[in-house]
Parts: structure tokens; C-alpha cells; sequence
């Protein structure tokens, strides 16, 4: 959504949403008359008064609503529609409705919002009169014809998409002439999951399917800066039809079958996400459920293959032990309400054939990175860097600095565990890691140190000093055995060090800082091939 573009002062009649409770509404429109006493019906703007809604009979004798606008917004039409079945306001929903675009004027958008606030302006801070609203919304997008249908989510303040990442996924057929059923869920006060899908019909096969947004109270990667940083916690639940375009004019949508309730949103998976890869064989499942459960049934199992796990977990994790690597996994989660049983969604991951040592991913920003991986040379310089611009894998990557211009002529950055790390529970023989340099950088020597508990340490070269001036993504692969052979006990790893220099003047010009990306230090239960061990 996207109409008024001036400040908006709350001067005019506001919307007022009481505290959230545990709610439910559905209208089905049958025999030709509102099942809900309770639907306003709102627009902007509100000028040429052709907003209409209208109960009209199927073919099957089933009625169904229709939004539509006759005049395009150029002519004081409405540029959105909205019905809102109730007043009642919701925090966990999951709201539905059988959705269709019929005729010559199909190019438009349409759709679903939930946790929707609105007042009423007058026009006096406003281009023109109407309704200003606010929350999640979920599209349906007609605007380049059902050749390109495409669905997709997005948090809305007054009116304004206020994303600068789209959820946008193209529905992945062509037969898209026809009705559908279109779900919005969103659960969670902080983070706020909200996730849309498009069903063949209700209970029906899943045509397709947003990324989950996931919504903070602080700037989120995929949020304009200086928008609306809070979540939206509660509100009401509405459908609404769209056209800003002048031809054709207006819009002309239907639904079907609208329902909002607070005991149907289904589980959210963060962790593994559905469809991960990659992921540890030591992971851990972790969800988010909605806030009417009381209790839960987990499957699990590889794919095919889930079994109900007993005893059920008595919170929102589970450990599933270790994995099978390569493996691809099946999880769902079914929460149990006062109403019954609601079914979760399945999803899937498939496990790494490596155990990520550090993959930088957990890291909130630079200060976390900077004081779990410490450099050497003293607290007032800096030279540990968190780095989201140039990554081997995932978002993020360190990017490590050094001056070896300079006393002591080496530079070192040091993880050391928390508690010691036993590197024989995955039966790994190879630690790998994955760097790039710079072009510019001087020849110097890179070097990795690890250290037991006890004390013991092993240091090895990388074989070629020009390797910190390499450009691509290196894989630094260094055999176990190397280690042990040293004298290191790998059950009880206490520190991982990775070193650049040699103890002698390095040659930098003076204040000249040369730079080191490192990603992706895993360990691998057997070597890739030995024509990559120092790539």
C-alpha cells in the first residue's frame, strides 16, 4: 500500500484498539447476507463515493463479496478498499480467505491484513479524506496480469510500504485464471513472525509460500530506516482490494469464506529455518509457538520418515542428538489449545557434511564479533571487523586487519571457547577455512595456532605467503593429525588462533593496513580431495 505521502497529524478520529484477546470471526456470505453484523467498509481516498460491496450468488448457489471501485483514482476514485469483518483485535492470528480477481479490470492487488490499527482523516493532513491504516498485510498481485501472479508481505504505516526487501514469491504456474485460498499468519509480540501462503483451496495443496518476516522493535535488515521500528502487537483483521493505476479503473475483487481467529496460527520454525541447508549435524530444533498453546506433539525424523517424539518436549526445543550428515530431515510441531489440536507445518533441512566451528552468523554486530575473537596487539586499536558485504557463505564473514609495519611484526585473532571443545564426538579429520585477501596486501606469512586445555599448542604454515593476496574464496584445509602429532588433545580444543606475520618488519608503507576475510571454519569428517588441501 502506498497513497499519502505527508506527515499525518492524529488531529482527526482515531481508531481506538482496547487491550487483545482470544477472539475468532468467520463470515461465509451464504444465502446473499452478511453472517457478521460487525463489517465496516472504509476507503481513500473517500471522494468520488464509488466504492462499493456487494453480495452476489455463484454459480454453485454459494455467495460470495465483491470490493469494487468504478473510477480510477484520477477521478477521485478510490485507490483501496477495505472491509473489516469485526472489531475485535487479535495478537496471534491467522486469518484466511478464498480470494479470486475476475474480468477486464483483474489488474490490481488484493489481499489480507492483520494486526491492523486505522483512523479517519478528514483531509486536512492528507491529500484527500479516507481511511489511514497500519499493520501487516499480505498481497495477492494481479497488477501484471495472472500470467504473473505473485504474492507477497509486507509491514505497512499509515498507508506507506515502508520495505526496502521484498518478500516476493511468483506463484509457479500459469492456470491462475481461478480462485485460490490465501492465509496470513502472524504470531509473537518481539520478534513478530509473519508468514502468507496461497493454497489450491483450503486444506489444499500448497501453491505457494512468503519467507517469514521476522519484525523487531529495532531496524531489521529489510526495513526503510527511520520508518516505524516497533512491532505492531495487536489490532484488528481486514481484506482489502488496491488499484492506483488509471487504466483500468478501479478494481473488482471477490472473497469468500473470511475468517479470523487467535487458536489456528501454526508454529514457526527458527531454527533450522524450512528448507535450511548446510545445517550442523550438533544442531538444535528451536520454534515459536502461538500464545493459545498449551502443550505440543513433535515429529521427527528423516524424510518420509517422522515419528512422534516421546515424551513430547516440555518446552519450545529439542535435541535431536547427533545427525546423520547429508541427511535430509523432516520436523513438525501440532499445538494443543483449550479448541483441540492445531496441525503444524512441515519443514525441512539437510544437514551439513561439516560441523561449523564459527560461521560469524550468530554475531549481532562488530562489538560481539570483536570480543569473542580478541587481537594481540592492544585494547586502544581495532582490527577485528564485523563484515556483511563480502561473505564466502551466509551474511556475514570477519574481516580481520593487521600492521606488521609495526612491533611485534605479527598479528593474531584468538577464539577462545568457553568451554573446551571436543573435537572427536563428529569423528573429524580436517579443520577448513575459508579466506580471501586482497590484491594490494603484502606477501606474509598466514598461519593457524590451536590449543588444549592443558596447555599444548600446534602452529601450521600455510605453504604460500602470496595466499593473503588471493581475490577468490580459498578453502585452507589442515589435516587433524598434524595437530595431534603435536602433542594437542582434540577432546579438549580451549582456543583457535589465525596469524598473519613472522615476527619481522613486514614492509607496509606507514599507517597502511592490509586485510584478511575469513568464513566458514568447520571441521570435516574426512578430506574433500587432496588436490585442495591449500588452495
Amino acid at each position: 500500500m502506498s497513497t499519502p505521502k505527508k506527515a499525518i497529524a492524529v488531529t482527526m478520529l482515531i481508531f481506538f484498539l482496547g487491550q487483545a484477546g482470544y477472539a475468532n470471526w468467520a463470515d461465509t456470505f451464504d444465502e446473499g447476507q452478511f453472517g457478521l453484523g460487525t463489517w465496516q467498509f472504509l476507503s481513500y481516498p473517500q471522494v468520488a463515493g464509488t466504492y462499493t460491496q456487494t453480495l452476489l450468488p455463484g454459480d454453485d448457489g454459494n455467495s460470495y463479496l465483491v470490493l469494487g471501485e468504478t473510477s480510477s483514482v484520477s477521478k477521485g476514485g478510490a485507490a483501496f478498499g477495505a472491509g473489516f469483518g469485526s472489531t475485535e483485535v487479535f495478537a496471534d492470528v491467522c486469518m484466511g480467505a478464498v480470494v479470486n480477481v475476475v474480468g477486464d479490470a483483474s489488474h490490481n492487488h488484493h489481499g489480507l491484513g492483520v494486526r491492523m490499527s486505522y483512523f479517519m482523516s478528514d483531509g486536512t493532513a492528507t491529500p484527500a479524506p479516507g481511511l489511514v491504516a497500519s499493520g501487516y498485510v499480505m498481497h495477492i498481485n494481479w497488477e501484471n496480469g495472472p500470467a504473473n501472479l505473485v504474492i507477497d508481505i509486507e509491514k505497512v504505516v499509515n498507508l506507506q510500504n515502508i520495505m526496502r526487501t521484498d518478500f516476493d514469491v511468483v506463484v509457479p504456474h500459469l492456470g491462475n485464471a481461478r480462485s485460490y485460498y490465501a492465509e496470513l499468519e502472524a504470531i509473537g509480540a518481539g520478534p513478530v513472525y509473519v508468514t502468507g501462503r496461497l493454497y489450491e483451496y483450503k486444506g489444499g495443496p500448497l501453491v505457494a509460500k512468503t519467507d517469514t518476516l521476522v519484525d523487531t522493535n529495532g531496524n531489521d535488515p529489510w526495513e526503510d530506516a527511520n520508518k516505524r521500528d516497533e512491532v505492531f502487537k495487536t489490532g484488528v483483521s481486514g481484506i482489502f482490494a488496491q488499484n492506483e493505476r488509471a487504466e483500468p479503473a478501479g478494481f473488482y475483487t471477490t472473497f469468500d469464506d473470511v475468517s479470523s481467529v487467535s487458536d489456528g496460527p501454526a508454529a514457526v520454525a527458527i531454527a533450522p529455518v524450512d528448507g535450511a541447508g548446510d545445517v550442523s549435524v550438533l544442531g538444535e530444533l528451536q520454534w515459536v509457538e502461538a500464545a493459545f498453546a498449551t502443550g505440543r506433539q513433535l515429529w521427527f525424523g528423516a524424510a518420509g520418515q517422522m515419528q512422534a517424539v516421546d515424551p513430547a518436549p516440555e518446552g519450545t526445543t529439542y535435541d535431536p542428538g547427533r545427525l546423520q550428515p547429508g541427511q535430509t530431515y523432516e520436523w513438525r510441531v501440532d499445538q494443543i489449545g483449550l479448541s483441540g489440536v492445531v496441525t503444524g507445518h512441515t519443514w525441512q533441512f539437510t544437514t551439513s557434511d561439516s560441523v561449523p566451528v564459527d560461521d560469524f552468523e550468530l554475531y549481532a554486530g562488530g562489538d560481539a564479533l570483536a570480543a569473542t575473537w580478541t587481537h594481540n596487539i592492544g585494547e586502544d586499536f581495532s582490527y577485528i571487523f564485523l563484515e556483511t558485504a563480502t561473505v564466502d557463505q551466509g551474511a556475514k564473514a570477519m574481516r580481520f586487519e593487521y600492521q606488521n609495519q609495526y612491533e611485534p611484526f605479527f598479528t593474531e585473532a584468538t577464539r577462545a571457547f568457553e568451554q573446551p571443545q571436543d573435537w572427536t564426538l563428529v569423528n573429524a579429520t580436517t579443520l577448513s577455512i575459508s579466506f580471501r585477501g586482497r590484491r594490494d596486501n603484502l606477501e606474509q606469512s598466514m598461519y593457524v595456532r590451536i590449543a588444549d586445555a592443558a596447555g599444548n599448542e600446534a602452529t601450521v604454515m600455510h605453504p604460500y605467503a602470496y595466499a593473503v593476496q588471493s581475490e577468490p574464496w580459498r578453502r585452507w584445509e589442515i589435516s587433524l593429525s598434524d595437530l595431534t602429532g603435536a602433542g594437542v588433545d582434540l577432546t579438549a580444543v580451549s582456543a583457535l588462533t589465525i596469524g598473519v606475520g613472522d615476527g619481522m618488519d613486514s614492509g607496509q608503507p606507514d599507517d597502511d593496513r592490509d586485510t584478511l576475510y575469513i568464513d566458514r571454519i568447520r571441521l570435516w569428517p574426512a578430506a574433500p580431495t587432496a588436490t585442495t588441501r591449500a588452495r
